[in-house]
């Protein structure tokens, strides 16, 4: 999404959301809409830290409950409304929401080995297809950064969400989308532009010991 050069960057803190329920069952999530666990929540605590002295004009996330919550210190903090967005829901996985997806439940365990050898068009049963997902995110990035020109925001998503977002913002190939490697502990500082670039910070145990994991171009 390269930007026009007469257009002002504007600086992205991508995240994604802390633990959930489910996660810490082990099942698929997709589109349910499932909370954080304690873990989750103590997240979203640090995630506040993080970003404490950041002058955010924006804060968005998806429309499921994961997200809002992790952003939610943040936007307390920062005196900013929460600008949810269905088009950021995570991935939809039809028949293996709520599901293990290993030995568990065999039928599962292959309609998720399936999805995996090819995750940008495979549709799983009562599902969605990869690109899918992404002419939905494309759409609503676009609206924002629009709006949020030369602002700096945060946008609290989904694992395929922000995969999307990930490739969208720093102008990789679409094709690469689905197999991008986005840590979940992690915090990417992306500054749109023709030649955007991303800094990576990590949680650390305490918000004083954040670092600057890399810098691309």
């Amino acid at each position: 999404m390269t930007a026009k050069s007469d257009r002002r960057p504007t600086t992205v803190y991508l995240v994604r959301h802390g633990e959930s329920q489910l996660n810490l069952e082990q099942r698929v999530s997709g589109q349910l809409d499932t909370s954080l666990s304690a873990t989750g929540v103590q997240h979203s605590l640090r995630l506040a830290e993080q970003l404490w002295d950041v002058s955010f004009t924006g804060i968005y996330t998806s429309a499921l409950k994961r997200t809002i919550e992790t952003a939610r210190p943040t936007a307390e903090h920062h005196g900013l409304p929460i600008q949810s967005k269905a088009e950021f829901n995570e991935l939809h996985m039809g028949v293996l929401q709520g599901r293990f997806r290993d030995a568990r439940d065999p039928e599962a365990e292959a309609l998720w080995k399936a999805r995996k050898q090819d995750r940008r068009f495979y549709r799983i049963p009562g599902g969605e297809r990869f690109v899918d997902l992404a002419e939905r995110v494309k759409i609503a990035l676009r609206a924002i950064l629009v709006q949020e020109e030369g602002g700096t925001i945060l946008i609290v998503g989904h694992r395929n969400v922000n995969r999307a977002l990930f490739g969208l913002l720093m102008d990789q190939p679409e094709a690469d989308w689905p197999d991008l490697s986005l840590k979940s502990r992690s915090v990417y500082r992306i500054r749109t532009g023709e030649q955007p670039r991303m800094d990576i910070f990590h949680f650390m145990a305490q918000a004083e010991e954040r670092i600057i994991l890399e810098t691309r171009t």
